[in-house]
């Protein structure tokens, strides 16, 4: 590791005796730059994919928190739907279709992906582009 730092350390005395005032002024302002758009960015990836919306019949009645573990009851035309937020990820956990095909769509965590329990009119969807456009083979 010592080797490591000897050799960037040559390298530094090496380049700082061809750099002049002005290009240090560059540097800082490009790192302070960069830096201060690290807040917006995370702030910007943060806002997409903490949320699942959950809709009865095309209306929002439920917009749960992703960071926080819990289970909520929507009540539809067919029923009861039962969904589980548990480690940042939601499903369906109980529903009454008779196919239980929303239960079996499993976990959802990511932004753009939804589940649909069609007899209970019961929509979840975590907001945010996927980043995905089309897929092609």
């Amino acid at each position: 590791m010592s080797q490591r730092l000897e050799a960037l350390h040559a390298f530094w005395r090496t380049v700082s005796r061809y750099l002049t005032w002005g290009d240090y002024l560059v540097i800082a302002l490009v790192l302070g730059g960069a830096s201060a758009t690290i807040p917006w960015l995370q702030g910007t990836f943060e806002a997409s994919g903490r949320w699942a919306i959950v809709r009865l019949e095309g209306q929002i009645v439920h917009k749960l928190s992703l960071a926080q573990d819990q289970e909520i009851t929507v009540i539809g035309p067919a029923g009861e739907t039962t969904i589980q937020v548990q480690g940042g990820r939601v499903r369906v956990l109980r529903s009454p279709g008779a196919q239980e095909i929303c239960m079996r769509q499993g976990w959802i965590h990511q932004p753009g992906q939804a589940l649909i329990c069609l007899p209970n009119r019961v929509t979840i969807e975590i907001p945010g582009d996927s980043g995905i456009d089309a897929i092609s083979r």
